[in-house]
């Protein structure tokens, strides 16, 4: 087997660079990533075995996602309620309202870039209102993850360290409001701090620990992966108008539609593992203890299940489609971002027909997928046009509420 090396930092454009060293290689060797597995097959054995891939390979505890059986189901339990399909009912008027509100401030005909004005803001937004935390809060979120963000590229410890812990009182701050109110909060996290958990035959509530790691992950975590995937959806529509009038149709399915193109274009790159004894991958040698990083943007991009990676085919691609992962952790958020990403969808189509790229786009680097910047242009539906005066007042309102 070809020995092959990739560093993330040394890309411009990674999709492509995954794509042209899964021909080489089924495993790269990297500082940063360990052992990089590109193709699909390699992927899916390696997340769908977790006694020989562990969960646990960071250094920080990360609740559920970092978490190896029985430990993972006790506590994955807790939080997969949160996603079931009656509570997500819920929650889906206020999504719709922050879709409506956010898209309102796209005026047709003129370039802008989506991903400052739009991907970004609807996730902050949308992620607050999940859990109850106030608008305010956005601003200060998003500067966060930007400097957590380029933390990250830069592979700055010392600076990663630091944001953690802003981010650890941000969160505290959060839970002791809701201690000093007086009464509970009818919102996400005063239901979290309220769970309980049995570990080793005891019944208990969540330790500060545990609560403070799953708002991190439900932050951190799914802000800039919906973000980069609304920068995706605004790509792909601008580079394939026929899909968009399907949609707008109703002749294709939307979350199916949304599953599909982002496989082409991923919002999220990777993942870690750690080998819990000598193994290989592809007739790799790992050994025990070592990093395994599974590149879920090249699996779900492999010419040899897939074809040609870009061609858009969400039926015949569907049951391969690694997006939301495999096995035990397969992502428990799903049903929310599908929800979510489906209604940011609706909304931006009642309004726009067409979609064109007119500046210079920048593609994200590891470990983000999506864009940094992304300059589109649209064009107004007839309805849009149509209707714009009876809904200019209702939409000044929503603006008002979402600033």
């Amino acid at each position: 087997m070809k020995n092959c090396h990739w560093e993330p930092s040394e890309q411009q454009d990674q999709i492509a660079s995954l794509d042209e060293l899964r021909q080489k290689c089924p495993v790269a060797q990297s500082e940063m990533l360990g052992h990089a597995v590109l193709t699909h097959s390699d992927v899916r054995s390696v997340i769908e075995d977790h006694e020989t891939f562990s969960n646990a390979a960071g250094s920080h505890l990360s609740v559920p996602n970092g978490m190896d059986p029985p430990e993972h189901g006790i506590f994955r339990e807790v939080i997969e309620p949160y996603f079931k399909a009656d509570h997500l009912r819920d929650f889906e008027p206020t999504c719709r309202q922050i879709a409506q509100a956010i898209i309102s401030r796209i005026t047709p005909n003129t370039a802008l870039d989506v991903v400052s004005k739009i991907a970004k803001p609807f996730a902050l937004h949308i992620q607050c209102a999940f859990l109850g935390w106030p608008e305010s809060l956005t601003g200060t979120l998003g500067e966060w993850l930007e400097a957590n963000q380029q933390a990250i590229v830069n592979n700055d410890r010392a600076t990663l360290k630091q944001k953690a812990d802003e981010f650890e009182t941000l969160i505290h701050e959060q839970l002791d409001v809701r201690r000093q109110s007086g009464s509970a909060k009818d919102d996400n996290t005063c239901r979290l701090m309220h769970e309980t958990v049995t570990v080793n035959g005891e019944t208990r509530h969540l330790h500060e620990a545990e609560i403070v790691s799953i708002l991190r992950n439900w932050t951190a975590g799914e802000v800039g992966t919906i973000a980069a995937a609304i920068s995706s959806i605004f790509y792909f529509f601008a580079e394939n108008p026929l899909v968009v009038e399907q949609i707008r149709n109703g002749n294709l399915n939307t979350d199916g539609a949304i599953d599909e193109l982002l496989r082409i274009d991923p919002p999220l790159i990777s993942n870690r593992r750690r080998a819990t004894k000598d193994t290989e991958i592809s007739g790799c040698p790992v050994k025990k203890g070592e990093k395994v990083t599974v590149l879920r943007a090249s699996a779900n991009r492999d010419e040899s299940v897939f074809g040609k990676a870009n061609t858009f085919n969400p039926e015949q691609n569907k049951a391969k489609n690694l997006l939301y992962g495999r096995g035990i952790h397969v992502c428990p958020g799903a049903p929310l971002a599908r929800m979510e990403l489906r209604i940011f969808t609706e909304e931006l189509l009642k309004h726009f027909e067409a979609f064109e790229v007119t500046g210079e786009s920048k593609r994200a680097n590891y470990p983000s997928g999506g864009f940094n910047n992304l300059i589109i242009k649209v064009t107004a539906t007839e309805e849009k046009s149509s209707t714009a005066n009876q809904n200019s007042i209702q939409i000044k309102q929503q603006q008002e509420q979402i600033k």
